[in-house]
């Protein structure tokens, strides 16, 4: 019985991760394999102060846990590694916060998180479309900094970075894609 109760934890959670970012333009019924592919992949830390992102990917559960009234139920978590998704949604959180009072326009968290999934190049991979491999290779690219100086192949691709944002931290990479895009 309690292991049908983490199963169901879990797959509640992972459908509010889900209808955070699924809007009118990304419909779940489209999206759901890329997500769950997303959501199965565990987000790896290159640059040392990325454990930063993971930490706010984490703190999703707990938000979550609160929310439902089951925090008690946190503890089925433990042991996850935070999922690249969790990692994207946390990111695309902090993004829209940065940039809701800079521009005229609102930038919600779904609209951040497709936007990062535009710039990752995996947004097109939706149902009918929807190539796992071309996905999974983009994301570790992503993740290992196998991307250009640019930032071209990851979230944040600059036109005129003013450093390599290979070596960065997500953080610093966002602040820059901010300055550049948003004020």
């Amino acid at each position: 019985m309690v292991e049908n109760i983490n199963y169901d934890i879990k797959k509640e959670y992972f459908n509010h991760l889900v209808d955070l970012v699924c809007d009118k333009k990304h419909p779940k019924i489209d999206y759901i394999p890329l997500l769950e592919l997303l959501h199965n992949m565990k987000f790896s830390v290159f640059v040392e102060k990325d454990e930063n992102r993971v930490q706010d990917a984490k703190y999703l559960r707990v938000k979550w846990t609160d929310s439902e009234g089951i925090l008690e139920y946190l503890y089925e978590f433990e042991d996850e590694k935070a999922s690249v998704l969790e990692v994207l949604v946390s990111i695309s959180d902090r993004l829209s916060f940065q940039i809701g009072d800079n521009t005229t326009n609102s930038h919600t968290l779904s609209d951040c998180f497709w936007e990062i999934l535009r710039n990752l190049d995996i947004e097109k991979y939706y149902s009918s479309n929807y190539k796992p491999l071309n996905v999974k290779e983009k994301v570790r690219n992503w993740m290992s900094r196998k991307i250009k100086k640019d930032g071209s192949g990851g979230i944040f691709p600059l036109k005129k970075p003013k450093e390599d944002q290979k070596s960065l931290q997500i953080w610093d990479q966002m602040n820059d894609y901010i300055l550049e895009n948003y004020v």
